[in-house]
């Protein structure tokens, strides 16, 4: 039942599982589209409501208060509400320079939905007496582009996973949205397109995955017991597990998961086999069944015959070729695959490095339990060890062999595992321990060594992949669908009525909103790979924007270009493509065209690439994510050279100037270079140009961080399959062994001083850099001062018609030189000049200064003020500056926006944390190897002394323990040496008591016994004395009896020699292969008569073998079956029943009578000598029997009760020959 129960449990575990992946999948993606429409309703209701709530207490303060009261409430600076208050067409308070609402402001109050620049919002507007307030609440991002910091998605208020659309007209599959009043505020479309969350895919999945192997372990349970009935299942069943999944992973049997990204090849796919992450876990838990089939029955194995031996090699085999595949998976989630496997740069690490690292701990413990129990087998079995070497030696040279010839070409893909193999045979015939704690160690850290070379070499030769890859798109600007697509464009733009309509209106704009204008009407998204520049020149050569300040090019410099740095398209002949990379421009294209007047103009347009888009002075948060920019050049120092003349250089790396420094050193035209501790990929092109990607190289500790890593978390997986199977045998603690505590103890005192050293270094260093950052910040901001101020320090006032562009080109050329972007706001908080526009024209900020930082500035007066702004996800340290001309007039505030470089700021402070955890965890696996070796040390007297203790007998000479040592262990062995001298006087005297004891009770019972029969004997004597006559006739027949009864009393004394002779020495037993099953049914048949009956219960069993003497079984079963018999009250027949079953390794005899039962006060005496419940006999029947039993490896015990009987037990070991 119990085994029944145990399968029973595992499908119970595998249905709920499944039912919860099933249901956790529904809630999360099979939700219909109207549940969703529900939910959104309700949320939208709650949001509401609040909104009222908080728009009821706003309305009050605005009313009771003034506005610089206002200002400095902080609840309202730090709501998660937009507030903003209007006065006469002017914003006089907002709490939020994300959005303006001002320019959508309705006549009257009113509570609507509209959209904004950024996204859907709730307004609710009033008037209160001359102020206008808004009061809003977003409800969507929808920002004009989306990258890693602007996601356009639903606020945190909404619960639905599901993809929205929201419109302000009703169209045929969107709902109306309701307000609490019941009045249509907006149209809401949901999308069957879920949004989920990759931990939330990953819980799904766990769910199905640990159901499926739930119902394999209970289809594997139910399936041993026929396996060792069906010998030929033992090979099927494994085989027929492979075949079932390769048919499932062939006809795709698994689609439930397709939309998930364990599922998506990009981030996985090795082979048809193998296609995909979600499919490798499936096929590890198929591995996992099999490998514990596998060890089940190799356990089982008798390898003490032939044909054990021969399965045993063949096992041998299978487990060296099973480590083929082990290095193939590894090496396969490192080079198949877009999984971070970098285990040295924690931060770039995912939960999918995890999986992949799970995966690769398990196959290596799958070959350590299945090598270990091989190498145990092999070295016990009847090969003898020569040939074991010869196997070891011919498998592993044949392997090496395919495996570098044809296999994975990697001498340390062939090596590990026959070297560890080595190690297991070397551990097998020393007959060490290999469940000891030092050994797992060694292994683990051999395997770490080895994960921790395939990683370095294969993430090396992914990372020079990669590096080609990016060479050849850097060497050249040259696209031909770029080139089509500029012909298209230019078509269109042509007879494109916007454009002409702001070519008519370009006196109203400055150059950046016209190029801004121009690029958002007639360039789609394929444009946003390019920075582009826009240039209108007329007949006379003249801008047809005012302030030549503005236009970076003439056109005589624009022409200039073309003439000696371009090439003409050979697809369209007025687009021109630069081959030097001058000023960092891809292309510049040139077309003349007719403006609305009738007036020809020149249009120039210039494109810079954003494959690297730092390097341009373009930020990454205005990157669309369709602009293919290469993200993963920070990482690298990058060089372009044109002729062998450095024309662009990126990065810290202090690159020369001509490209002969590395050519040089270089045999071939294209190939990787290591100079100076900087790897160096040059890569060359027919015309002179060339690029050179470098990157530091790996220095020793990243290398040893690697290993420690693979170490430390190969060390937790195997410690924690330990814990989940071994738990009841490790708690409590208190069972550990003194060397495991010191090991806990050293680990856990360096682990403890460990993290308060990196927590309070990490604190310090990040208040450190914050200060270093703040102060550096500063040292711009006063630089920029200086600078704006020798511009126009002269300035009374600033007007936007007069300055503002002028200013935006100053702002723009410091921006370039101070790394910074740079904003310029006026006394009431608005924008006057940027040096990045498009921030604003695309919407992502508002153009009002932060809050915060305009009620410092203005109420508070501060000099200065630093503190950290949000733009979408991406936070950013924002500093200020009140900016006054030379006559002491204040005329605004500088502000300079560091997210240009927070990424780099945050990679340094990550670089840090890195180090930190690298060198903890080297100082981690250095105290696990130190604690081994001290713990041993320490322990080693210990166990020596333990050893000593085990050695001590009674009775025998023991040898004192060698130390020399003058500690508390030497004082402790000194005291022990000397007990022990103590000890062997103490038994010596001890057996002396004993003997005399012994002897003296012996002759006290052999004087009793002998004076039973003595007695009679002597009053016979006596009265035949008194009483004979010879003239009797009468005197032969008294002569006769009376000598009858002396020789049965004669007889009785000699049966009670007999019987002490045989107690004190019994014979040598003749032990020989015996079968028990005759001998009981002769001991039945010899006793079985009309008064006693006696039941024999015998499992079905022809043969029941030990190793036993056949004269001695037989006079202890006489003795039990005699005493059971005995034991039976008078005028009552005799039951008695031998009842025999199989225990295990072991057969079990019982005898059972039904008489009164033995008193409980004389149980404990029932085995000792000479005790006896009878009126007749000597009692040392029971006595001999536990000694022979005994002499036997054999147990006797009894049960009884009184008024039911007693029942004797005899267990005896089998024989397995």
């Amino acid at each position: 039942m119990k085994s029944i129960s145990n399968k029973t449990r595992w499908l119970i575990l595998a249905l709920i599982s499944i039912i919860l992946s099933w249901s956790t999948y529904s809630v999360f993606y099979n939700t219909a589209i109207e549940s969703e429409e529900i939910r959104f309703q309700e949320d939208f209701s709650a949001l509401e409501k609040s909104q009222t709530n908080y728009k009821k207490s706003l309305e009050n303060v605005v009313r009771r208060n003034t506005l610089s009261y206002i200002w400095s409430i902080e609840e309202f600076q730090e709501s998660d509400y937009v507030i903003q208050i209007i006065r006469n067409d002017s914003l006089v308070y907002w709490n939020s320079n994300q959005i303006n609402f001002e320019h959508k402001l309705k006549e009257n109050d009113a509570h609507y939905v509209d959209a904004f620049s950024n996204g859907h919002y709730l307004i609710d507007q009033f008037n209160v007496h001359d102020l206008t307030v808004v009061l809003g609440s977003k409800i969507k991002n929808d920002f004009f582009f989306e990258n890693s910091a602007l996601k356009n998605k639903l606020t945190a208020a909404f619960s639905t996973t599901n993809d929205v659309t929201i419109h302000s007209k009703a169209n045929e599959n969107s709902v109306a949205i309701k307000s609490l009043n019941g009045e249509e505020l907006f149209y809401l479309t949901v999308h069957q397109e879920k949004s989920l969350s990759t931990s939330k895919q990953f819980l799904i999945f766990c769910f199905y995955a640990f159901g499926f192997l739930c119902f394999f372990i209970a289809v594997t349970k139910s399936m041993i017991p026929l396996a060792k009935k069906y010998k030929w299942l033992i090979v099927v069943y494994p085989v027929s597990i492979v075949v079932l999944r390769y048919f499932s992973i062939k006809n795709a049997w698994i689609k439930l998961f397709s939309e998930f990204e364990l599922y998506d090849p990009i981030l996985y796919a090795n082979s048809s086999l193998i296609p995909n992450l979600g499919s490798l876990i499936l096929t590890m838990i198929f591995a996992a069944i099999i490998v514990w089939w596998v060890l089940y029955f190799l356990d089982t194995l008798k390898e003490d015959n032939r044909r054990g031996a021969a399965v045993l090699v063949i096992a041998y085999l299978f487990v060296l070729s099973f480590s083929g595949f082990i290095s193939y998976i590894f090496e396969s989630l490192i080079i198949n695959s877009s999984i971070s496997m970098k285990i040295d740069e924690v931060f770039t690490l995912s939960l999918y490095s995890v999986i992949a690292l799970v995966i690769i701990s398990f196959l290596f413990l799958a070959y350590y339990l299945l090598i270990r129990l091989v190498s145990l087998k092999l070295i016990s079995s009847t090969i003898p060890l020569n040939i074991l070497a010869i196997l070891w030696f011919i498998s592993g040279s044949v392997f090496i062999f395919i495996e570098i010839a044809f296999v994975q070409k990697n001498i340390f893909n062939a090596l590990w595992p026959v070297l560890l193999n080595a190690l297991f045979f070397y551990l097998a015939t020393k007959n060490q321990r290999l469940n000891t704690f030092k050994y797992h160690i060694a292994i683990v850290i051999v395997v770490g060594f080895y994960g921790a070379i395939i990683l370095f070499e294969n993430n090396e030769s992914n990372e020079h992949q990669k590096r080609e890859l990016y060479a050849n798109q850097l060497i050249s600007d040259q696209d031909p669908n770029m080139e089509m697509e500029y012909a298209s464009t230019m078509d269109q733009l042509i007879e494109n009525d916007e454009f002409y309509q702001l070519l008519r209106d370009a006196e109203l704009f400055n150059a950046p909103n016209l190029s801004s204008s121009i690029e958002s009407c007639c360039f789609g998204d394929f444009w946003e790979r390019y920075e582009m520049s826009f240039f209108f020149f007329q007949p006379d050569g003249t801008p047809l924007v005012d302030y030549i300040s503005n236009q970076s090019k003439t056109i005589q410099e624009i022409k200039h270009l073309i003439q000696f740095h371009s090439t003409a398209s050979s697809i369209t002949d007025d687009l021109y493509f630069i081959t030097d990379y001058y000023d960092q421009l891809s292309y510049i294209g040139h077309r003349e065209i007719t403006n609305v007047d009738g007036a020809k103009l020149d249009f120039y347009v210039l494109f810079k690439s954003k494959k690297i888009p730092e390097q341009i002075g373009f930020p990454r948060i205005l990157m669309n994510e369709k602009t293919y920019a290469l993200q993963d050049l920070e990482d690298y120092s990058i060089a372009r050279y044109s002729k062998g003349e450095l024309v662009m250089r990126f990065g810290s790396y202090n690159f020369p100037t001509t490209i002969e420094y590395f050519t040089g050193k270089m045999n071939v035209k294209t190939g990787f270079l290591t100079t100076g501790g900087m790897s160096h990929l040059v890569y060359q092109q027919n015309g002179g140009q060339a690029v050179v990607i470098s990157k530091p190289e790996k220095r020793l500790i990243e290398k040893l961080s690697t290993f420690s890593y693979l170490v430390l978390f190969f060390g937790v997986f195997a410690l924690i399959v330990l814990l989940f199977f071994n738990w009841r045998s490790i708690f409590p603690l208190t069972s550990l062994q003194l060397s495991l505590k010191v090991q806990v103890v050293l680990i856990g005192m360096v682990v403890g001083s460990f993290i308060v050293f990196a927590f309070v270094a990490i604190q310090n260093v990040s208040q450190q850099y914050s200060i270093y950052t703040n102060d550096n910040l500063k040292e711009k901001l006063y630089s920029v001062e200086i600078e704006i101020d020798q511009k126009i320090g002269d300035k009374d006032k600033l007007d936007p018609e007069v300055n503002g562009d002028y200013l935006n080109y100053i702002l723009r050329k410091f921006s370039n030189v101070f790394i910074t972007d740079i904003n310029f706001y006026t006394l009431d908080g608005n924008l006057f000049a940027t040096s990045q526009p498009k921030i604003y024209n695309k919407g992502l900020s508002a153009k009002q200064m932060n809050s915060q930082a305009f009620y410092a500035m203005n109420f508070n007066q501060r000099s200065e003020f630093i503190h950290k702004e949000d733009i979408g996800e991406l936070s950013f340290l924002s500093a200020y500056l009140p900016y006054e001309n030379h006559e002491g007039k204040l005329l605004g505030y500088i502000n300079l926006q560091h997210f240009s470089k927070q990424n780099a700021f945050e990679n340094q402070m990550n670089d840090f944390i890195v180090a930190v955890i690298n060198i903890a965890v080297l100082l981690l696996v250095f105290t696990v190897v130190v604690a081994i070796f001290i713990s041993g040390w320490i322990t080693a007297p210990l166990r020596l002394i333990q050893q000593s203790f085990r050695k001590v007998e009674l009775g025998k000479e023991n040898t004192p323990i060698e130390y020399e040592g003058d500690d508390e262990i030497g004082a402790l062995v000194k005291d022990y040496n000397n007990k022990l001298v103590e000890l062997e006087l103490k038994a010596m005297q001890l057996a002396q008591s004993e003997r005399e004891t012994a002897w003296r009770e012996m002759a006290k019972q052999v004087a009793h016994e002998i004076k039973n029969p003595l007695t009679p004997m002597k009053l016979s004597v006596q009265h035949f004395q008194r009483s004979f006559d010879v003239n009797d006739p009468n005197a032969k027949e008294k002569m006769q009896r009376i000598a009858n009864s002396l020789i049965e009393q004669i007889n009785t004394l000699t049966k009670i020699a007999n019987e002490f002779s045989n107690f004190a020495k019994m014979p040598k037993a003749n032990e020989e292969e015996l079968n028990l099953v005759p001998i009981l049914h002769n001991i039945v048949d010899l006793y079985s008569s009309q008064d006693v009956r006696i039941t024999l219960d015998l499992d079905e069993a022809s043969e029941w073998i030990v190793f036993a003497d056949r004269n001695l079984l037989l006079r202890v079963f006489n003795n039990l079956v005699k005493n059971a018999i005995q034991a039976t009250p008078d005028g009552e027949i005799t039951a008695v029943l031998i009842a025999c079953r199989e225990d295990g390794s072991d057969y079990e005899i019982s005898v059972h009578d039904q008489g009164t039962g033995i008193p409980i006060e004389i149980q404990k005496k029932m085995f000792s000598p000479n005790f006896t419940t009878k009126t007749t006999g000597s009692g040392l029947g029971l006595a001999m029997v536990k000694q022979i039993i005994m002499n036997h490896n054999g147990e006797v015990w009894f049960t009884s009760r009184l008024g039911e009987g007693t029942t004797f037990f005899i267990r005896l070991p089998k024989y397995n020959g």
